[in-house]
């Protein structure tokens, strides 16, 4: 009668060792599609502020190896404006300052749009990496009754927010 108690806790540990083995296959199939990589967890965002909204961003590294940050800036500020400054400041300190504005074509009507686009060639980051940066936003307003020529000798506002995105490869 021994005999028959060892084989039935034989067939026991058996059946939930093919268990947990199958459980074992489960979970490392799961590593391996990047599942539980927490960099998924985190959503990506573009905030500034309601009526001077960033409408887009997109991170990546060139063909040169140099990272590049672009985003578009919407003005729903009722009025036209002139953009000035632009600078941003990655989770290291760093900052950078778009230099490649056209001042000709730094005003944005209302409604309109505009993409900045700037290099971050110090910026450490490679592919799939979350970058978490400060913007800063100069702008003169075109208002009528405030800057009816639209000059840049009018009034300066200064609009900040952050910018969370996931590094991509071109």
């Amino acid at each position: 009668m021994s005999s028959k108690k060892g084989q039935a806790a034989m067939e026991y540990l058996m059946t939930y060792g093919w268990a947990l083995v199958a459980l074992v296959a489960v979970i490392a199939a799961l590593m391996a599609t990047g599942a539980f990589n927490p960099s998924y967890l985190i959503a990506e965002e573009c905030t500034l502020q309601p009526d001077l909204a960033c409408t887009g961003h997109l991170l990546y590294i060139d063909s040169g190896g140099t990272p590049q940050l672009e985003f578009r800036i919407s003005n729903g500020l009722g009025h036209d404006i002139l953009l000035g400054d632009v600078k941003v400041t990655t989770s290291d300190n760093e900052e950078y300052e778009s230099y490649d504005l056209d001042p000709a074509g730094s005003k944005i009507e209302q409604g309109e749009s505009k993409e900045v686009m700037m290099a971050l060639g110090n910026l450490r980051t490679i592919k799939d990496d979350v970058e978490k940066m400060k913007v800063s936003i100069t702008y003169v307003t075109c208002a009528p009754e405030v800057n009816p020529d639209c000059t840049s000798g009018g009034p300066s506002h200064t609009v900040s927010g952050r910018i969370v995105a996931h590094t991509l490869e071109e």
